[in-house]
């Protein structure tokens, strides 16, 4: 095996542990909403979802100061530019994903998120004025049918659960942030920089979101003074975003674009797999009621459906955007 083969296995060895390292932060995220919950009985959602996720972001910067060093906050015009649409894209996900968790389980929550790959290729279809690929339509239905599947939708009255309808909406956020990071206009931006600064954004809004909902006086401060809580937020912040992203800056450009798509997919499945055991073990030690996941034929199912879309989606993926100069020159969208 010469070096570059064997660089190329590493890298994917790397991403395969991103991918499990963000699956299992869903079954930790959850369990720092369940805990905070206790803390500050009566708060509404929106204000968990808030105050949880500042200290994420704010984790979030300090790595990256650290990995960078502080120049990785001077940011050029355009790159605040794109941080700060990333930011508003990145925070009304994470509140509306932070918020339905609240509401379903950590598994369902993980498969449903991944419908943002399917999304990706309409957002590129929409911009290049093309009509999307035959593929995206099969993936479409997949996802269609899976999130019924997931949700134990009731076919006759089509009725999405709270939890599962901000997954999906979330969903559409997050897959709008990640289109934008290949927008031709970005091109020459830093992504650590513009990364550092959308974190920078996002921990600021948060805070400020809690701050407004919380009804009780001191309830912004009342989780801090309970350790169990923290390092669930801190291992949330590490395990499940920050410490997988520093990972993937780093490993992801030595693999193709395809084979990461398809390692991301995996991260629902370790999701699933941690659910049926680690609840009940994080519940032994911060006290709180976090009941192990069942493994129904209904979720197996519909996890797979949307695996298999997002599959289809990376093994025929957008084309290449077009510049304006070539949209005016041919704005056919069947070409």
């Amino acid at each position: 095996m010469n070096a570059s083969t064997k660089l190329h296995w590493q890298a994917i060895g790397v991403l395969v542990l991103c991918a499990a390292s963000q699956g299992l932060g869903f079954i930790i995220g959850k369990a720092s909403l369940l805990a905070q919950v206790a803390l500050v009985p009566g708060e509404s959602s929106w204000f968990i979802a808030a105050q949880n996720l500042a200290p994420r972001f704010a984790v979030g910067v300090i790595l990256l100061v650290a990995v960078y060093g502080f120049r990785v906050l001077q940011l050029g015009r355009t790159e605040w530019l794109q941080a700060g649409v990333m930011a508003s894209c990145s925070i009304a996900g994470c509140m509306f994903q932070l918020d339905g968790m609240q509401f379903t389980t950590a598994s369902v929550a993980a498969f449903i998120t991944q419908f943002f790959v399917v999304l990706i290729p309409i957002w590129a279809a929409l911009a290049n004025r093309r009509w999307p690929r035959g593929p995206v339509y099969c993936s479409v239905l997949l996802v269609v049918l899976g999130l019924g599947l997931l949700a134990g939708v009731d076919w006759r009255t089509m009725q999405l659960g709270r939890g599962e309808t901000e997954m999906i909406i979330a969903a559409v956020f997050f897959s709008v942030m990640l289109f934008s990071i290949n927008w031709p206009g970005f091109a020459a931006n830093r992504p650590e920089r513009t990364t550092a600064g959308m974190f920078l954004i996002e921990t600021l809004i948060f805070v400020l979101i809690a701050l407004w909902t919380q009804q009780g006086e001191d309830s912004f401060f009342v989780p801090w003074h309970e350790w169990s809580w923290s390092l669930l937020v801190l291992g949330a912040a590490i395990v499940g975003s920050i410490g997988p992203f520093i990972l993937i800056v780093r490993w992801q450009r030595l693999v193709t674009p395809t084979e990461a798509g398809m390692i991301y997919c995996l991260g629902p499945v370790f999701t699933l797999g941690c659910g049926v055991f680690l609840p009940g073990m994080l519940s032994q030690w911060t006290g709180v009621d976090y009941p192990n996941e069942t493994i129904t034929a209904s979720i197996i199912a519909g996890g797979l459906l949307i695996l298999a879309a997002n599959a289809l989606t990376q093994l025929w993926p957008p084309r290449p955007m077009r510049s304006a100069r070539d949209l005016s020159a041919n704005p056919n969208p069947a070409q």
